[in-house]
């Protein structure tokens, strides 16, 4: 692919003429009809996906609930990124809305690059965490919804529990909620978040799985977890990890 054509697509727009010149060789042209699948949630993770031309709606299918759509993809947006990011498997399916053009890159390719090239490097790494923190943001509202139907049932079983043991009824809802939110994060980019403590003003977790040395963990716990802790809990001060 030529340097100036990838130059032309909104994710590398500002990128240097020779750095657009390491990356162009990388990137190959893909097509796909309407509704054609590109991967399927839980195929392993290959390329990272820019579009061209076209739209994709990329879903989730929860274990316990029906699929979501988390995004839209548009021209100049990229989707795919468990490629970039190390994942063996694709944690969402992305099916194409219309006749639709991209252009991809091994993600392997992407890795190497990038540790070449430090620099260049940051600025993907940068646009690809903001990429990641706009779809969780759209797909909030429903996992959000799931969440509060899990919580709900936890909280009508929690009083008994919270007589009998003397533990106070915030703490084991606030247990449950972390709990949802890890398997969440488990699968969408293989971390986990784990309860540590909450005394009713500070909630503490420990990331793990994926999440550890990940540059993106900060993105995963404010704007994931205390993002959505903040729904349930707004007094809450903050969302620590440890």
């Amino acid at each position: 692919m030529k340097p100036e054509t990838l130059g032309t697509l909104a994710f590398f727009n500002g990128i240097s003429t020779n750095d657009l010149a390491l990356l162009a060789p990388f990137f190959t042209p893909r097509s796909f009809p309407t509704a054609s699948t590109v991967f399927e949630q839980g195929d392993r993770s290959s390329y990272l996906y820019l579009v061209v031309k076209g739209s994709v709606v990329i879903r989730y299918k929860p274990e316990d609930g029906p699929v979501m759509t988390v995004a839209h993809v548009l021209p100049g947006d990229v989707f795919g990124w468990s490629a970039a990011m190390s994942n063996p498997f694709y944690t969402s399916g992305a099916v194409c809305e219309e006749d639709t053009s991209t252009v991809r890159i091994l993600g392997k390719d992407l890795q190497r690059l990038c540790e070449e090239h430090p620099a260049l490097g940051k600025i993907i790494l940068e646009r690809l965490t903001a990429v990641i923190a706009e779809r969780k943001r759209t797909c909030k509202f429903d996992v959000t919804l799931m969440l509060e139907n899990n919580l709900r049932h936890t909280a009508e079983n929690a009083g008994e529990q919270s007589m009998a043991q003397s533990d106070p009824k915030a703490e084991i809802q606030m247990k449950a909620l972390v709990e949802q939110l890890s398997a969440y994060i488990e699968t969408f980019h293989g971390g986990s978040a784990e309860y540590v403590s909450f005394d009713g003003r500070v909630l503490k977790v420990h990331l793990g799985g994926a999440c550890l040395g990940c540059p993106l963990s900060p993105s995963t716990l404010h704007g994931w977890v205390e993002g959505t802790v903040r729904q349930f809990f707004p007094d809450i001060e903050q969302v620590e990890s440890v």
